[in-house]
């Protein structure tokens, strides 16, 4: 028998009754024998029982238990930072809807900006017969990757990330189509005959960011065109602030409006870096789309109210919602993927500003 599969056992047993609150169960040597296993096995099991909080050890004790009664929701959960966020709003009502046509129960949490926080709760959802969770983290800095990364290698129950992947570690996802994106756009551009297109983004260590840079790349070299100097401007620092996304990206694009003269067009890595570009240029003089031409992608309900609307890239967040969710609910019923990645793709929505 397997760690895991004494470790449900004793966990159904102090759950159901068969030991009460304030039982010591019987000695690691005795439960070896019981399961035909190690010793250390039954250790490691006991382990795992006193992180949830259902028993405890002490010297000279052993181990006895102090919670008989867990809260047995039988669903699955999706952990997520804001609904102010529209993007993190859509993809929450594609998992709801998937979940609904489904028949699934599902638990809905908001943890605000503290991945931490999301780690803790993901860590102890077994304890509410939670199956399965769903995950949107945000991760402004590479280490803060690493640590959540670190966390879910340790997690019982399968989890699906949803709009980041962390490549190195078998962490499966659902995710917009990045290259994909940023070519489509770029294309758009060169279609209309800009040939001096620039690129624009934040948190650039990012494998979201770095797969829109690729696009944009790719479709540049399909065109036979070099990039320049002043191009482009990957800033690896970023700080989500969904009450003022747009005013947060003002002093970059402000930076990159001023070193790079001579662009006819500028492919943003998302539609709030597109807005602040719009912003940015009035305030330099530039006309929009006579002088410049911005495009983004995400399509946000913001991008078709500016001034002049947004030509951006369509990202089908109520579809991520949904195949996370379809992903989650195959994971957790034993199948497994050819892929640990789901990428989706959108179309363009052009406007007037590109």
């Amino acid at each position: 028998m397997k760690v895991k599969g004494i470790y449900d056992d004793l966990r159904q047993k102090i759950l159901g009754g068969t030991f009460q609150k304030g039982d010591r169960l019987p000695t690691t040597a005795e439960l070896s024998k019981a399961f035909g296993c190690s010793v250390g096995m039954v250790s490691k099991a006991i382990s795992m029982l006193i992180h949830d909080g259902i028993v405890e050890q002490r010297r000279g004790l052993g181990t006895r238990v102090i919670k008989t009664q867990s809260v047995q929701l039988d669903a699955y959960a999706f952990i997520y930072p804001s609904e102010q966020h529209e993007g993190i709003r859509r993809i929450a009502q594609g998992f709801q809807e998937a979940a609904r046509l489904a028949e699934r129960r599902v638990v809905m949490v908001s943890v605000g900006m503290d991945f931490r926080k999301e780690g803790e709760i993901v860590g102890r959802l077994g304890e509410f017969d939670v199956r399965g969770a769903v995950v949107y983290p945000v991760l402004p800095k590479p280490e803060d990757r690493l640590y959540f990364a670190q966390m879910l290698t340790t997690c019982r129950f399968p989890v699906v990330l949803v709009d980041i992947a962390l490549p190195g570690f078998c962490a499966h996802s659902v995710e917009v189509d990045g290259f994909h994106a940023a070519y489509t756009m770029t294309r758009h551009l060169l279609a209309q005959g800009l040939r001096c297109i620039g690129f624009l983004a934040n948190g650039a260590w990012g494998s979201s960011v770095q797969n829109r840079y690729r696009g944009y790349r790719w479709a540049l070299d399909e065109a036979g065109i070099e990039e320049r100097p002043g191009w482009v401007l990957l800033e690896p620092s970023m700080q989500p602030d969904y009450e003022r996304p747009v005013e947060m990206s003002n002093s970059l694009t402000n930076r990159y409006l001023e070193m790079s003269r001579g662009v006819d067009g500028i492919v943003c890595g998302d539609d709030f870096m597109a807005l602040s570009c719009l912003d940015s240029a009035r305030e330099l003089g530039l006309r929009v789309p006579e002088d410049l031409r911005v495009v983004g992608i995400d399509n946000y309900e913001a991008a078709a109210l500016s001034r002049p609307p947004l030509t951006t890239y369509q990202v089908p967040f109520h579809e991520m919602g949904g195949k996370a969710f379809q992903m989650l609910d195959r994971l957790v019923q034993g199948e497994t993927f050819s892929t640990t990645q789901i990428l989706v793709r959108g179309v363009i929505s052009v406007r007037q500003s590109g």
